[in-house]
């Protein structure tokens, strides 16, 4: 982007805050698309009767997406720092809309799972880019609101995905929620195409025509993927099964030789300087945590709806839409904030209120009511979305702009890698205590919420962690 001030750039001419007005629409539609495919979550049974598929095998659509998003999220980063932000997510957009325009004409669980990995390779670019224009065009005293507007449409894409998801799945067919996105795709399209500046020339970046490390990219999406495989199919076949223990291997040898590649690298992947970027490393570290922690509800929750208090998935869909809309806001004041009172401050209440949030739904029993529920979950949503916002902020406030790309990377990746070990983790606790009770003659309804409040306690502890990770853990200048 031409236009785009660096930190230390002035911020007054009109055409400057027109450009980046249309900076954080841009970026926003492009992470609101990638949100959108939370709907699969309320779709995969539909799915599953459609293809004939069982249920283990269908959740290779899950895994395989968040698979390819995890690893070509640093690759993402470089690309653009490296060629352009502009051009690389434009590109993102084309893959991200071919893959699901592809997908609702299939009618094979592998040709599904497939366009996955390329659909997973266009959310990477989205949701790595996006994140990276805000940053480059607007300053250090501004960053922390724009990031939190522009961070709030993925949980207003989660809100629109819980609420239409289900929806087209049952009025329409699986294959509406990928088909309704086309149009979506090429609005973003069409809006970026004309809206963005042109990228800065690089030495306009600072990184005076930096290269690309190709083979260590493609070395750390090796990498990325097949440990996004191992948490994942770890909960599925256990930690001792030869696929679990194979994808282990692998995952090792190839974050060995991606080390091995960045100490030679001229131009690695990953810059050396990003890590010293104050707030970054605890930035990063925290985000993982959250997610840890926060997707739980995701995946959890809802099943204590249906098996517990016997609702179906009309009242599912409120309460999580209740987590998302909570978020949204929590994301935008979580941004405001962090640019008044300091982002180590926002980011450390965002994860306490997100533990609170947690302890207070571990207490949940078959007695309570909805709004009693809405009140819970929402708690814990608006200290997700007030976390995530100045978490952003504290890790990419003093990232150099040349710096932006794969900053946002690391920030992805931490999220991609989060959501599965959240299923991994919780689950383990959850049938490990559930098993206990249900041997112990305890009935099944009592043993689900036993399980269910244990599992969220963890959780919550895990919130804790996340906060204190970013007061204790301080570089100088942070």
């Amino acid at each position: 982007m031409a236009t785009a001030p660096t930190a230390s750039a002035p911020e007054t001419s009109a055409s400057t805050s027109r450009d980046r007005l249309l900076t954080v629409v841009v970026a926003s539609s492009g992470l609101f698309l990638v949100a959108l495919d939370f709907s699969i979550n309320v779709s995969l049974p539909t799915m599953r009767d459609s293809l004939g598929a069982s249920l283990i095998s269908v959740q290779g659509i899950i895994i395989f997406y968040h698979a390819s998003r995890s690893g070509l999220a640093p690759a993402a980063g470089g690309l653009g720092d490296s060629f352009g932000l502009r051009r690389v997510f434009l590109w993102g957009v084309v893959a991200y809309t071919v893959a699901v325009g592809l997908i609702s004409l299939q009618d094979s669980l592998g040709a599904i799972i497939g366009l996955r990995v390329l659909q997973g390779v266009g959310a990477a670019v989205l949701f790595t880019t996006g994140p990276a224009l805000v940053v480059r065009a607007f300053g250090r005293a501004r960053r922390g609101t724009a990031l939190g507007v522009t961070l709030a449409s993925v949980s207003a894409g989660q809100l629109t995905a819980t609420l239409g998801g289900g929806f087209l799945s049952e009025a329409i067919g699986w294959e509406a929620i990928f088909y309704a996105r086309v149009p979506i795709g090429l609005a973003v399209l069409a809006i970026g195409l004309f809206a963005l500046s042109r990228d800065p020339r690089k030495r306009d970046l600072g990184n005076g025509g930096r290269r690309f490390d190709w083979s260590g990219a493609a070395v750390l999406y090796g990498a990325l993927f097949a440990l996004v495989a191992v948490i994942s199919f770890a909960r599925l076949d256990g930690l001792l099964s030869g696929l679990v223990i194979g994808l282990a291997v692998l995952t090792a040898l190839l974050f060995a030789g991606f080390n091995y590649l960045q100490r030679r690298a001229r131009w690695p992947v990953l810059p050396r300087g990003l890590w010293s970027a104050p707030g970054f490393a605890a930035g990063g570290v925290s985000n993982v945590l959250v997610f840890v922690a926060s997707f739980l509800t995701w995946f959890l929750f809802p099943f204590f709806v249906t098996d517990v208090l016997g609702r179906g998935a009309l009242a599912i869909g409120a309460m999580l839409a209740v987590v998302a809309g909570a978020s949204t806001a929590g994301s935008i004041i979580g941004g405001w904030l962090a640019d008044r009172i300091g982002d180590r401050v926002v980011t450390a209440a965002g994860a306490a209120v997100t533990a609170v949030g947690l302890l207070w739904i571990a207490g949940l029993d078959a007695e309570v009511s909805l709004p009693g529920i809405a009140v819970r979950v929402g708690l814990a949503g608006a200290g997700f979305g007030l976390h995530q916002a100045a978490v952003y902020s504290l890790a990419m406030r003093r990232t150099r702009p040349d710096h932006a790309g794969a900053g946002s990377a690391v920030m992805a990746v931490a999220q991609t890698i989060g959501a599965p070990l959240s299923i991994t983790f919780g689950m383990a606790i959850f049938t490990w205590r559930e098993d206990l009770a249900l041997r112990a003659g305890i009935g099944a309804t009592d043993a689900f919420v036993g399980a269910f409040h244990d599992a969220y306690l963890a959780a919550a502890v895990v919130a804790v962690l996340a906060g204190l990770v970013v007061v204790t853990v301080r570089r100088r200048g942070a």
